[in-house]
């Protein structure tokens, strides 16, 4: 069962899309995230959604979103404001 992360992120400053995509390309080879969705809310404020394959891989992936949401929250000043995660239950590609 799949399991999914969603946060919501302050900026200190007009977010540049071209550097996230540069960022979120680091995570691109991490073998425990299936999708990684990273949305506008405002120009300061965007929306992530993870998907990790399981429960276990989102475990597994813990040491390595703390170093990253460290570097976030220390270097680059930004603010989670929110964050949710559970278990897929109901999956959409599965009615395809």
């Amino acid at each position: 069962m799949k399991y999914v992360v969603t946060s919501v992120w302050k900026h200190p400053n007009k977010i540049d899309w071209t550097e996230m995509r540069q960022r979120m390309s680091e995570a691109k080879n991490n073998p425990h995230i299936a999708e990684i969705h990273w949305y506008e809310i405002d120009e300061t404020t965007h929306g992530s959604v993870a998907i990790y394959h399981s429960k276990e891989a989102y475990e597994a992936n813990l040491a390595y979103q703390t170093e990253v949401r460290t570097k976030s929250t220390g270097d680059r000043n930004y603010q989670m404001l929110h964050e949710t995660h559970g278990e897929s239950h109901v999956d959409f590609t599965s009615f395809l």
